[in-house]
């Protein structure tokens, strides 16, 4: 199945968004129809594996969490261009 690119940014919004998870995981379908996306899309979102969405959200948040900032590295990259 080709995906479009609203399919794409709705499938990362899932992964990122806590709230808009947990709208997706009660009502898959009817997320996927508000957000406009065709009916093959919303029937291959709802055969989604939901433990697998659910690891996968917590490592992405886990990742992000562990970033670090590029202000507490700044002083690192200018000793490093001297």
């Amino acid at each position: 199945m080709k995906t479009s690119p609203e399919f794409e940014a709705f499938l990362a919004r899932v992964y990122v968004d806590a709230e808009f998870r947990a709208r997706f995981l009660t009502d898959p379908i009817g997320e996927a129809q508000r957000a406009g996306l065709s009916d093959d899309e919303g029937a291959a979102l709802d055969r989604m594996d939901r433990s697998s969405l659910q690891l996968a959200s917590r490592s992405y948040q886990a990742k992000r969490s562990n970033m670090v900032s590029p202000r507490r590295t700044g002083w690192f990259r200018r000793l490093l261009q001297r």
